[in-house]
């Protein structure tokens, strides 16, 4: 949204009428926070199985798929 324009706030109001209270100030401490190291190493795993091949019946190798 920010590429077409709209400014934090004026998201985070709309997002206010419909029922979701954000702050704007919520917002850019979420923008600005490093990453929790649970994530890091959920992503750490996920790659790593993604870098598998698994063969098949017919010994084919073949990426596993997530």
């Amino acid at each position: 949204m920010r590429a077409l324009g709209y400014a934090v706030e004026s998201i985070c109001a709309v997002l206010w009428e419909q029922g979701v209270q954000v702050a704007a100030r919520t917002y850019r401490a979420w923008k600005t926070r490093l990453p929790a190291l649970r994530t890091l190493e959920d992503a750490r795993l996920t790659d790593a199985l993604r870098a598998l091949n698994v063969a098949d019946a017919k010994g084919r190798r073949r990426p596993e798929i997530l």
